[in-house]
């Protein structure tokens, strides 16, 4: 396999003969006799979910010529409909997801897993040795954001335990974040599939109300589905079905 990065996106390719056990399935052609398809993913669940799912496509597959673009879902669903994509990964957070159920746009949201945020405090935290923690009890402490999206997602849940949110650090990725805490920034709310097993890092199931984000795939309405789509749909299904947090050990 090759892989190269361009902006906006990174894309793998295939070459090998044909094992006995593959099945073809038909797509958008290349125009040199292979079959194109692409998928949008955004960063997280690219990086947790679909390996697996890619390792278990190409083996049966291997026909299918790859593409792999990194996008955010605002971005990702137009991409689906307009055609530049044939399926995306995709999330949200509280409230409807980025399709809704039977609506007229000519896309399909099929839910994959329910991803809960988990507290990731630095070790020598005075909460790390928890189980679990309320959110009322770091009214006091500065928060590190792992996605500029979600900060009135978090406040909204920061005035339900009683606090007004104070930010000590926006970033746009959960790795980055998870280092920050580490660091002793702050702490912060992180995404199952995003938990890294930062040294110096321990995390911690939040008590009722837990917020969640929650991870589908968007594909086209179709009167005659993708089957190239519908089996890289199945893999991710499959890897959602299997996926388990790094969490960090308790001190």
């Amino acid at each position: 396999m090759s892989r190269s990065r361009s902006r906006g996106g990174c894309w793998w390719r295939r070459r090998r003969r044909s094992p006995r056990n593959w099945t073809r399935c038909a797509g958008r052609s290349t125009g040199w006799g292979r079959t194109r398809l692409t998928v949008a993913t955004f960063t997280s669940g690219g990086r947790h979910l679909l390996p697996t799912a890619l390792s278990r496509f190409v083996q049966t597959h291997p026909e299918v010529e790859l593409t792999v673009l990194e996008s955010e879902p605002e971005d990702a669903v137009p991409m689906v409909r307009g055609g530049a994509a044939d399926l995306a990964l995709a999330y949200h957070f509280d409230g409807p997801p980025p399709v809704r159920p039977g609506g007229r746009r000519s896309l399909d949201w099929r839910p994959l897993m329910e991803d809960p945020l988990w507290l990731v405090l630095p070790r020598g935290h005075r909460l790390a040795g928890r189980p679990s923690v309320d959110l009322g009890e770091l009214s006091g402490e500065r928060w590190v954001l792992g996605c500029l999206k979600t900060e009135a997602f978090l406040r909204r849940y920061a005035e339900l335990a009683g606090f007004d949110l104070r930010v000590g650090a926006s970033t746009t990725d959960y790795f980055f974040a998870q280092i920050l805490v580490a660091a002793g920034v702050g702490v912060s709310l992180v995404p199952q599939v995003a938990l890294a097993g930062v040294p110096e890092t321990v995390a911690v199931r939040v008590e009722h109300p837990r917020p969640a984000r929650h991870i589908g795939l968007v594909v086209p309405r179709r009167a005659r589905a993708n089957p190239c789509a519908e089996a890289l749909a199945d893999a991710l299904t499959a890897a959602a079905t299997t996926a388990t947090p790094r969490i960090g050990a308790r001190p």
